[in-house]
């Protein structure tokens, strides 16, 4: 009698899958917190500049109109 073969294992074959996606486009992007806060940091930043040049226009139209009222104080005295 012939001795039988021991069973093969099915652990040494290898299996290929694909898989097929089901989504054909891109999902759209969604802003993260890094795209946040680069928009809060240039809003800051453009609120800065806005209420300075406002403030720097503020101080000079107060000279302008201090310089100009000594100016005509002096020239109805002279």
């Amino acid at each position: 009698m012939a001795k039988k073969l021991p069973p093969t294992s099915n652990d040494n074959k290898k299996i290929h899958i694909e898989v097929e996606s089901w989504r054909w486009e891109t999902s759209p992007r969604r802003l993260t917190w890094k795209h946040w806060l680069a928009i809060a940091l240039l809003l800051a930043v453009a609120i800065l500049f806005a209420f300075g040049f406002l403030i720097v226009a503020g101080v000079v139209l107060i000279v302008a109109i201090v310089i100009n009222t000594v100016f005509f104080l002096l020239k109805k005295l002279a």
